[in-house]
């Protein structure tokens, strides 16, 4: 008798879905090892090839995973997803509010599912000079796309200075919140952070508004509010 087995979806979406599947698994197998590596050799002893080697593949077979040796680091599963499709903007909620829930989700998500790990890759993205050039580069292309899409929600010019101002503010903010976490060896909750840097921005908006009326009518600005609101215990 033929030997029957249970036939995977033959949909081209299936037979997509598991392939991506099977590509993510691969690279987390990858990146595991290379951090492994990194940690027992130090970053810059460790080779392509002994990555490879490690992962039990060949070097050729490494960079069809992986561009370069910097990227084992910064790559999370995300990164197999466009990036529209993570942060849509829904029409009639305000479009700035959805973008900050949904990055704190996205964080929420990494952080919890591995925090060791995310500590290590955000360790070496701001001590090693190649990846965190990269690292700030790739935070960039996050929330670049995300300007024409909020623009046209909010139903502004593409090139509003307020905007580009805001967005950049808010990318600053998870920068400090996450080189803090990091800096104290994942002792702090990411999340609380997260959220103390965003109260932190919008106190500073509210003074920076303060002091540049009190510039142009040439009078001194008054004391500025506290920088963030405290937590109750």
């Amino acid at each position: 008798m033929p030997h029957h087995t249970i036939s995977q979806p033959s949909s081209p979406n299936g037979a997509s879905d598991l392939r991506r599947r099977k590509r993510i698994r691969t690279k987390q197998m990858v990146q595991k090892e290379a951090l492994r590596l990194f940690a027992d050799k130090g970053y810059d002893q460790t080779t392509v090839d002994d990555i490879a080697h490690a992962a039990a593949m060949s070097p050729r077979t490494f960079f069809r995973y992986f561009p370069s040796k910097e990227d084992v680091v910064l790559w999370d599963e995300y990164d197999e997803r466009p990036m529209r499709e993570l942060l849509r903007i829904k029409p009639g909620e305000d479009p700035l509010a959805q973008l900050i829930l949904r990055l704190r989700e996205i964080f929420a998500e990494i952080y919890q599912t591995d925090r060791e790990l995310l500590l290590a890759r955000i360790k070496l993205s701001f001590a090693v000079p190649e990846i965190r050039a990269r690292f700030l580069n790739s935070q960039l292309e996050l929330l670049g796309p995300q300007f024409q899409q909020i623009a046209n929600a909010i139903g502004t010019e593409g090139d509003d200075l307020q905007l580009a101002v805001t967005l950049a503010a808010l990318y600053s903010a998870m920068l400090v919140a996450v080189e803090r976490w990091q800096r104290h060896d994942g002792r702090e909750d990411l999340l609380r952070m997260f959220d103390d840097a965003v109260a932190a921005l919008a106190a500073a908006a509210m003074d920076l508004r303060d002091t540049a009326q009190a510039a142009r009518a040439g009078t001194r600005p008054r004391k500025p509010r506290a920088v963030a609101a405290k937590r109750k215990p």
